[in-house]
């Protein structure tokens, strides 16, 4: 087993040998996360198979995370996360499992190994919960994880697409007439009130911006993401695009689109009160730049499940986590969330 305090002490050569080619998972994007999530301290946990690198967790120490957990539970286990942090295992701001395990019979040992040194990690920071979450359901259950995990599936998946057509011409082409007219009519009526969207290497006014993804946030009834403003202030640490919808000189959406290993994800979507047709003009231009830049995948995150299934997405299917109370009080909390979760 290898312990490392920061991404720079494995450097870029080891780290993306054992990532691949994984959407959002690569030493940028890791390197990204550390300095948006700057106060969370993190590290990486490495489990080696005759003395090479096989698996890896990663793991940030947070205060501020809303736990996935039933209603029942999530006040006190709220109570509990201001005093003692919650130690999470995850690919920093993509809603995606940080633990890359290999396939085959080595896959079951090395998920134990690193889970249970990454239980010892949280004993010695006092940690209140382990999390593991944005697991498929195969892996929440599986055998191999040390005594005192309970596994449950949590709601709101993400959605996310596969591209595959040349260009947006040749997406739409493939849709039904249904899709056709749609696009058609929204893209008519935001040029009828004067919407225009447009495309930025950066973020010129986060405080103008701020108010419309609280927007977003409120209406969909969603945790606030505590890291909006820093992944728009570093967003030049990684291949992105700042959209802006205005009518005029006044802003009335946004949307943050950031880029890793042949893949797109859909971040800080904010919104005006009561201007229509500026969610589907920020669509389709996320679309539109998605084909240009030859992507392979599209993430774009939960809510607006309908409206995401007519344009292609699927649900994803990594809505499961495994989780650890390490405190008297938080193994309580842990095993009544499973409890709950099972009805």
């Amino acid at each position: 087993m290898f312990t490392a305090r920061s991404v720079a002490e494995i450097g870029p050569v080891a780290w993306d040998a054992l990532s691949g080619e994984r959407p959002f998972q690569s030493y940028r994007w890791a390197a990204y996360g550390e300095r948006v999530m700057a106060g969370c301290p993190p590290f990486y946990i490495t489990a080696l198979v005759d003395e090479k690198p096989a698996a890896r967790g990663t793991f940030y120490l947070v205060r501020q995370e809303p736990l996935p957990l039933p209603r029942l539970v999530r006040a006190p286990a709220a109570g509990l996360l201001r005093r003692w942090p919650l130690l999470i295992c995850r690919t920093p701001l993509a809603n995606l499992s940080g633990l890359l395990l290999p396939g085959g019979p080595e896959r079951e040992r090395t998920r134990g190994l690193v889970a249970a040194s990454a239980l010892e990690e949280a004993r010695r920071r006092n940690a209140s919960f382990l999390l593991f979450d944005f697991l498929e359901a195969g892996d929440a259950r599986a055998p191999g994880w040390p005594d005192g995990f309970s596994s449950l599936a949590v709601s709101d998946p993400g959605m996310w697409m596969r591209a595959e057509w040349d260009s947006f011409e040749a997406y739409l082409a493939a849709g039904d007439k249904k899709s056709r007219q749609h696009y058609k009519r929204s893209l008519r009526e935001a040029d009828r009130l004067g919407i225009r969207v447009e495309r930025r290497r950066s973020v010129s006014d986060i405080e103008a911006v701020l108010p419309l993804i609280r927007n977003v946030e409120k209406k969909f009834g969603a945790a606030s993401n505590p890291w909006a403003r820093g992944m728009m202030e570093h967003m030049d640490m990684v291949e992105s695009t700042f959209l802006e919808a205005r009518i005029g000189s006044r802003l009335v959406g946004c949307g943050l689109l950031v880029y890793d290993n042949g893949a797109q994800m859909a971040a800080a979507l904010g919104l005006a009160e009561g201007v229509p047709y500026v969610y589907f003009a920020l669509v389709y231009e996320s679309l539109r730049e998605a084909f240009e830049k030859k992507v392979r995948l599209l993430r774009w995150g939960s809510g607006a499940y309908e409206v995401k299934q007519r344009l292609g997405f699927n649900r994803e299917q990594n809505n499961s986590i495994a989780l650890a109370g390490i405190r008297p009080l938080s193994r309580f909390i842990a095993r009544l969330a499973s409890q709950t979760a099972k009805g």
